[in-house]
């Protein structure tokens, strides 16, 4: 059987990365590595699973280099599990429709520069939407624009605080995560 390898780089507590952890065996998956760009929650959660961990400055002036450099050669996905550094252009471009993205809005509304976070749901609250959810894309060189691989949406809840929308948001966004995985390891295989 031939092995399909992901590479995750993250920045954040690692919730989405430990969803894929959960489901690596099960779908027949390997987590070769994990990239960050800063210390994190996700860096825990890959040790404890013996996942090895490359850390990259995440400047802009190199971050195109050292992202290049600490992708494994035998990657066949990566995968932006919160991480918060804009991909430059050459990686984008090399990685075309091997590089995916989670965003936590129903692109292409509430994406782009500066929008992530409780920032997305503050806006789609301040906007009146009626519905929220989340999405998973391709990565392009447009922040949050590459075409959109699948989809949850989730109703607002009258009364609802940013933060409580997105932590039900964060939910359906780990496994929104796992269903595009395995969706693109089924065309791959």
């Amino acid at each position: 059987m031939k092995y399909f390898n992901v590479t995750v780089c993250a920045s954040g507590g690692g919730g989405n990365f430990q969803a894929l952890i959960d489901v690596r065996e099960k779908f027949g998956f390997e987590i070769n590595c994990l990239i960050v760009d800063r210390e994190c929650g996700a860096i825990k959660r890959a040790e404890e699973v013996g996942i090895a961990v490359k850390r990259i400055s995440g400047s802009n002036r190199m971050l195109g280099d050292e992202l290049d450099n600490a992708i494994p050669a035998d990657t066949n996905l990566v995968v932006l599990a919160g991480f918060m550094p804009i991909v430059p252009s050459c990686i984008c471009e090399k990685w075309n429709r091997k590089m995916i993205n989670t965003h936590p809005s129903l692109l292409p509304k509430f994406g782009g520069k500066g929008m992530y976070g409780v920032k997305v749901q503050e806006a789609v609250i301040a906007a009146g939407e009626k519905f929220a959810g989340c999405t998973v894309h391709f990565v392009s060189q447009e922040i949050d624009g590459g075409e959109v691989i699948l989809q949850r949406t989730l109703e607002i809840n009258h009364g609802e605080t940013p933060w409580q929308l997105g932590g039900r948001i964060f939910i359906e966004e780990n496994k929104l995560l796992v269903d595009a995985v395995r969706l693109l390891l089924s065309r791959a295989l």
